[in-house]
């Protein structure tokens, strides 16, 4: 069963209108605070929650917003450390939306990041070398159709001192056999500071890797 699957269908209090036409979108729980008191449903008991929700949406860009609704007691000690879940959003309003538990949280594919991402880093970036600590898939795919992955890092500056670095990086399907732990990886450091960091995939294993 899933994380969610003994509250499947509730809905936690929120505007029944809003779960049916808001848009499906997926979601990673990055804050909880507990604001009310405990609720019972029959032998179920609830507590009021503002839920702080990273927002992933097909063509969009992240962000994060909040929410207020009831969170069954026995998934609430489990909502730590961005734990996905399913998300309805307002068509008119993104930041207002309503976490449906019990539903499998969709893939999405992003669309192109403003700042060009990962790509402007690798294209203007100092090189370096990272070694990989640790990676998990998110649940996203970028513009070009990569899964995207959060890679914990240690990353080795040619002139400075190894720091460690967890960042969001697409993750051809080819490059699977240049990951795991220990594995080293050439990166490029952008402009912005020590945690801009891209992994340069092309350097790893030559241009066809990028295209699979």
């Amino acid at each position: 069963m899933g994380l969610f699957d003994s509250i499947r269908g509730f809905t936690g209090g929120v505007d029944s209108d809003l779960v049916s036409r808001g848009i499906p979108a997926r979601g990673l729980i990055v804050g909880v605070d507990v604001n009310g008191a405990g609720v019972a449903f029959g032998p179920d008991q609830y507590r009021v929650c503002d839920l702080a929700v990273q927002v992933f949406m097909d063509g969009g860009q992240p962000y994060v917003t909040r929410c207020r609704q009831r969170v069954h007691e026995v998934v609430l000690p489990q909502l730590g450390g961005g734990v996905a879940v399913a998300v309805r959003v307002d068509p008119q309003d993104g930041s207002r939306i309503a976490v449906v538990f019990g539903e499998d949280p969709p893939v999405v594919t992003m669309g192109p990041s403003p700042d060009g991402g990962a790509a402007a880093i690798l294209a203007t970036g100092t090189p370096a070398e990272a070694v990989v600590v640790a990676n998990a898939p998110l649940g996203v795919r970028n513009h070009e159709g990569h899964d995207v992955h959060v890679f914990t890092l240690t990353v080795i500056p040619m002139d400075g001192q190894p720091y460690q670095v967890q960042v969001g990086n697409p993750f051809p399907a080819a490059a699977l056999p240049l990951v795991f732990p220990g594995a080293k990886v050439p990166v490029k450091v952008g402009a912005a500071g020590p945690h801009d960091v891209a992994i340069d995939w092309v350097a790893a294993q030559g241009p066809d890797l990028t295209k699979q």
